[in-house]
């Protein structure tokens, strides 16, 4: 058995967030995304995009090995539809996701529980630009730590 990469623990989160959330697209983003890149990502809406920013306490463990925290961001960009107001998809999914995301392994064995403080927020990412273009976007993230197992 190979040892977890840190693609694969991404793609699990991305696997987990799929299945739940069937009325979005759920997709891989690099990290944080600038105003200018909203347009392109309009076309998508509804989407949840999924990045890992940060990998904290880091180690390695025998040859294959490792430990190490993960740092993960959200964002939920939703526009209007003929049954939802965009505002009030992007809240209500940003409040199921504080709900649900700290009781989520993603299906690997290798991954404890997220830290549950690390996900006490959400943010309302709104700009005036923003609104100009008729979306919606909050952004909440977590830690969670994973560890290979022997």
């Amino acid at each position: 058995m190979s040892a977890l990469t840190l693609s694969a623990a991404q793609a699990a989160v991305v696997a987990g967030l799929t299945e739940r959330y069937t009325d979005f697209a759920v997709e891989l983003h690099g990290g944080n995304f600038s105003e200018r890149e909203l347009p392109f990502l309009l076309g998508k809406a509804p989407v949840i995009l999924v990045s890992c920013a940060k990998v904290l306490d880091f180690q390695t463990l025998g040859p294959d090995g490792w430990k190490g925290t993960l740092q993960w961001t959200l964002a939920v960009l939703a526009t209007d539809t003929a049954t939802t107001p965009r505002a009030a998809m992007a809240l209500d999914t940003i409040f199921d996701l504080l709900r649900w995301v700290p009781s989520q392994r993603w299906g690997l064995q290798e991954a404890e529980l997220p830290d549950p403080e690390s996900m006490a927020n959400a943010d309302n990412l709104y700009t005036g630009h923003v609104n100009a273009l008729r979306v919606a976007l909050w952004g909440t993230g977590w830690k969670q730590t994973f560890q290979t197992l022997y």
